[in-house]
């Protein structure tokens, strides 16, 4: 290697070293690795036949990115719904009613880890189950009813990063599915087609441990 080409070789691998570190200070967000998420959640529930109910709780998400894209999940939560006593779903039932969410699912994300807003997709499967506590049918007492189902949901929403690390989220998710159970404690319903439609809209924080 001639004299200029080396002197060119050094120049260029300097530039290179003094370049990366610059280029790291400068992402401003992540999603690859581990993610813990927390939110407040707004929810309501809609039922064949029966009115829209809405309430509010709380979710928490576990998730996992293998990519710079996709992130995988699990994520729960749980809320009240309410439904005045007088009105009950229409059938003579009342007591206070809670919905909750248990899913598995992937997230994808339009992400540029020079931008500090990131927009994404999700879709996800799993169980969502209506309770009713101190329940009462028709007038009498009946304990706590359960209506049990399968759920798929699709969604979307926008994480705002403070930090690589930490960001302000904001989703929606629309849950579809059938109740096909219903657990009256001692005496199961089975083989039910009780369509049902939930909507989740979030507002919380995703934090990335290192």
């Amino acid at each position: 290697m001639s004299r200029d080409s080396r002197r060119l070789f050094q120049l260029a691998t300097l530039a290179a070293a003094c370049a990366l570190p610059s280029m790291l200070q400068s992402q401003v967000s992540t999603t690859r690795g581990l993610s813990v998420g927390v939110h407040v959640i707004g929810t309501s529930l809609a039922t064949e036949g029966n009115d829209t109910r809405s309430g509010g709780g709380l979710s928490a998400r576990l998730g996992y990115g293998f990519n710079r894209i996709v992130t995988g999940f699990v994520h729960i939560d749980g809320s009240e719904i309410e439904i005045p006593e007088e009105q009950g779903n229409g059938a003579g039932l009342t007591g206070a009613w809670s919905m909750a969410h248990a899913e598995v699912g992937a997230r994808f994300h339009f992400a540029n880890s020079l931008r500090r807003w990131v927009p994404y997709l999700e879709t996800s499967a799993g169980a969502r189950v209506v309770s009713v506590k101190d329940a009462r049918v028709n007038g009498q007492d009946a304990g706590k009813v359960d209506f049990n189902g399968g759920a798929f949901t699709v969604g979307g929403g926008v994480s705002t990063f403070f930090r690589q690390t930490l960001a302000f989220d904001v989703n929606l998710k629309v849950t579809g599915g059938q109740f096909t159970e219903i657990d009256l404690g001692g005496v199961a319903l089975q083989n039910l087609e009780i369509e049902a439609t939930s909507v989740r809209f979030g507002v919380g924080i995703i934090w990335w441990p290192k």
